[in-house]
């Protein structure tokens, strides 16, 4: 998965560096829509991320179903509440008092 992840980086931002250093060389002779092309490329990095981690990480996958569908997601997470009893009732009165 990290080899995946790192190489859509670097394709992305490597194209886009490339492209930046052509134009500043070669005094703006590449064309805007090149430009505008790899710039979407640098955000494509960021938007297909949780595509390739979704597809490779099965735990990944299972905790984004797990937040879509509400199923125990904030309940694992939070400290259950202790059962009444009388003790709970006691000492509130105690301290009402």
């Amino acid at each position: 998965m990290i080899v995946t992840v790192t190489a859509i980086f670097g394709i992305c931002w490597g194209t886009n560096q490339v492209i930046y250093l052509l134009r500043n060389v070669a005094l703006n002779t590449i064309h805007l829509v090149t430009v505008a092309t790899v710039n979407t490329m640098v955000m494509f990095n960021s938007a297909v991320n949780p595509f390739v981690y979704a597809l490779m990480n099965k735990q990944f996958r299972e905790m984004i179903k797990r937040m879509i569908l509400c199923s125990g997601f904030l309940t694992s997470r939070v400290h259950p509440m202790p059962k009444h009893d009388d003790t709970c009732t006691e000492h509130a009165n105690e301290t009402a008092t």
